[in-house]
């Protein structure tokens, strides 16, 4: 195998490696529902329950299904009257997969901010090694795609979103993904 072919992937690996570390340590502090997770791992948890999001308890100013969430108490979504009743569906205003995704740390990991968090921090290393290659594959140079790369897992706004469980770096997830496809 010649030299640049091997570094070509293990320059890229190691950088997303590092992001990963940056990622994943800690990711389950702080022990809060920080921003917009409010909404998404409880309509991750309804999707992943029920086929679909449903209302849950509180409002933004009494927010009592945050607390249910993290001590441990998963009733937190609206109950439905009569039992045989449509699935009180919420309003939805976002597409699912974003939420479907979160759903998956949450069904592997539990219901914990380790859990929504999981699949943010997965797209986000996997997105590093993604613009690694893309940019190695347009500039022909394993140096400049790995700075690439470097530059996207410290950079302030993807680290962020990368540790929480918001929809913005599922979608800049696929987005360079489907860009990677084209070139």
């Amino acid at each position: 195998m010649p030299v640049n072919v091997l570094w070509g992937w293990l320059g890229p690996l190691l950088v997303a490696v590092f992001g990963g570390i940056l990622r994943f340590v800690n990711l389950g502090r702080p022990h809060a529902v920080v921003f917009d997770e409010t909404y998404y791992i409880k309509d991750a948890y309804a999707l992943l329950h029920y086929g679909v999001e449903r209302a849950s308890l509180g409002t933004t100013e009494d927010p009592i299904a945050d607390r249910m969430l993290l001590s441990g108490n998963t009733d937190f979504l609206v109950k439905c009257t009569p039992p045989d009743a449509d699935p009180c569906p919420l309003y939805v205003a976002h597409p699912p997969l974003g939420k479907w995704m979160i759903g998956v740390g949450e069904q592997i990991f539990g219901l914990n901010p380790y859990g929504w968090r999981f699949a943010a921090a997965v797209v986000g290393v996997l997105s590093i090694l993604i613009l690694a290659r893309v940019a190695r594959r347009m500039t022909r140079s394993t140096l400049l795609g790995c700075l690439a790369g470097l530059l996207l897992s410290v950079e302030g706004l993807h680290l962020v979103l990368s540790r929480t469980a918001l929809l913005d770096i599922f979608l800049m997830f696929w987005v360079l993904a489907g860009f990677a496809c084209l070139v």
